[in-house]
């Protein structure tokens, strides 16, 4: 933290190239401009926008992580917001701000107890005065339901879209989102894909997957496989998390030879690695691997195994029920003896519950 301290204070430090960065993402800028706007170095104090800055620089900058943690600095953050919205000389920008940071404040118990309620309460107050957070923070409690809101995908919508056009970058992937489940609005695969390349351009890292699956699939435009698999490798070359989906889903380009040369091997190492993150999909394509001696020797037992991971793999947070076709695979498995010992009553239970599961997912 020394390091940083320095510059921020040193004669020479550039206030105005320091923003530059900082606006561009780059996470130590973002933790200097927050000290210089904590400290009040070359500008007025404001512990709202210093929040604000080590928020956005965390994921990726642990002086900035460590700030956020210490208790001196939230108790004394909770404080100053608490008084800055008191305050009559803020102009409208800063007072939404503040009001913004305090309701963050209260979802995460940064100096004061934990009240979805009183965050809410916050946020709505900022989101009137057209702060874009404040109105993704709104988004996301009618999409759940919580704080004291009730579950309103429409007016979740409605907040996202407010976030979106008031420049809050992290809106557009989540508006794609709705548009490409119908949350809050109507199917569109093309809007869907405008809001998905929109997130994609301010690199965000989920959104390079949906681009490579509306690639893929033609889903909201042409089909372009070499698209698709430049999309997935981006998301999968990605230093931070790597999304199960990039995964398979170049797997499912090497298996075709789609934009790539047929490469089962690779294709292989690729669902392993996702089946290892415990994606119920990519156990199912691994498994399918095994059972026909795609990329690998040929296994009966080794897909029975995965099949029933995929089969059994139940995950509400993530919407995981069991895989669907796992299901019908492990009826043909007991059916015919393949893997396993026939067993009639095996198969015939895994056949309903695939049909069941099945009828679920259809009305839903």
């Amino acid at each position: 933290m020394t390091e940083y301290k320095i510059k921020c204070t040193s004669g020479n430090f550039d206030i105005d190239k320091c923003r530059e960065s900082a606006e561009s993402g780059y996470s130590p800028a973002q933790y200097q401009l927050g000290q210089c706007y904590e400290e009040g170095i070359g500008m007025e104090r404001n512990l709202a926008k210093a929040f604000r800055l080590y928020w956005q620089a965390s994921d990726k900058c642990r002086p900035a992580q460590e700030r956020l943690n210490k208790d001196t600095y939230q108790c004394q953050l909770a404080k100053w917001l608490k008084k800055a919205v008191c305050r009559k000389d803020f102009s409208s920008t800063d007072l939404a701000e503040a009001m913004c940071m305090l309701g963050s404040c209260y979802r995460h118990g940064y100096g004061v107890d934990c009240d979805m309620s009183s965050a809410v309460e916050w946020w709505r107050k900022a989101a009137e005065l057209s702060d874009a957070y404040a109105c993704d923070c709104m988004g996301y409690c009618y999409s759940i339901g919580q704080g004291g809101l009730p579950k309103d995908l429409e007016q979740a919508f409605a907040y996202y879209l407010k976030a979106a056009e008031r420049g809050y970058a992290g809106a557009y992937f989540t508006l794609g989102l709705c548009y490409s489940e119908g949350n809050g609005v109507g199917l569109d695969d093309e809007q869907a894909f405008l809001w998905f390349k929109k997130a994609a351009e301010n690199d965000d890292p989920m959104a390079w997957v949906e681009l490579g699956k509306c690639y893929a699939a033609g889903c909201g435009v042409s089909a372009n496989y070499n698209q698709a698999v430049e999309w997935y490798r981006k998301a999968i070359d990605t230093d931070g998390y790597v999304s199960p989906d990039a995964l398979h889903g170049l797997g499912d380009c090497y298996a075709e030879g789609h934009g790539v040369a047929q490469d089962w091997e690779k294709a292989v190492e690729l669902y392993r690695q996702a089946a290892e993150m415990d994606d119920p999909e990519a156990q199912y394509l691994l498994a399918r691997c095994y059972a026909n001696g795609h990329g690998v020797e040929w296994d009966m037992a080794e897909a029975v195994k995965l099949y029933k991971k995929a089969a059994n793999n139940v995950c509400e947070n993530k919407g995981y029920y069991g895989h669907v076709g796992a299901m019908r695979c492990l009826g043909d498995c007991y059916t015919n003896g393949e893997g396993v010992r026939k067993n009639a009553k095996q198969a015939a239970t895994w056949y309903a519950k695939a049909l069941e599961l099945e009828s679920v997912s259809k009305s839903l």
